[in-house]
């Protein structure tokens, strides 16, 4: 099981280097194929070491999944509280920064080389705000309609979030958070402008 977070640095520190050599190994050979003896190796430390953290290596995988998640939950916590557009962009920005920071924990977990299990906790965090839906539904005839965006949206956005890890993150934060905030927020004056 998983310890408490009042840990010493050598022990975060020990932590880090087990999750950064399971990403590093996951880059090589699925996530099965992996073995303790393995990561203990490209960690460098023993197996006792390992288990006095960790049950397993997929017990490892979900801490960093959780760890990612607990982020995004605060990320978006703080995104949905905003409501000048200005706002809401530069929190896009920081999450966009943030996924720079940690591009070799999420190049993976949001690759086809993870578990897919998270991608779909991924979406079904955001698919769960109900502010995104009652923000959307500003600009759309009918819930249906808000439920449509919010998922075109909330795809589109992790869509190109992958397409972005997968090309080596070759644009800046800034832009790909520009071009998600451009292309899932409905323009100004779009309320009401429908035809029926």
């Amino acid at each position: 099981m998983i310890k408490p977070l009042t840990e010493s640095r050598r022990t975060r520190y020990t932590r880090q280097a087990m999750q950064d050599a399971l990403i590093d190994l996951m880059r090589e050979r699925p996530l099965a194929a992996i073995t303790v003896k393995a990561l203990c190796e490209r960690a460098d430390v023993n197996r006792s070491t390992f288990y006095a953290h960790y049950g397993s290596v997929e017990e490892l995988l979900r801490d960093i999944e959780d760890q990612t998640m607990d982020w995004v939950r605060a990320a978006l916590d703080q995104l949905l509280q905003q409501s000048d557009a200005t706002d809401i962009e530069q929190g896009i920005v920081h999450i966009c920064r943030y996924i720079a920071s940690n591009r070799n924990h999420l190049q993976i977990l949001m690759s086809s080389k993870a578990d897919a299990r998270f991608q779909q906790q991924l979406l079904e965090l955001i698919y769960s705000q109900r502010a995104v839906l009652d923000q959307l539904q500003a600009y759309a005839a009918d819930t249906a309609e808000a439920t449509m965006r919010m998922r075109f949206a909330v795809s589109g956005s992790i869509g190109l979030l992958q397409y972005w890890l997968a090309t080596g993150l070759e644009a800046s934060p800034e832009s790909v958070a520009h071009t998600i905030f451009t292309m899932a927020m409905p323009p100004h004056g779009a309320v009401g402008t429908r035809s029926s």
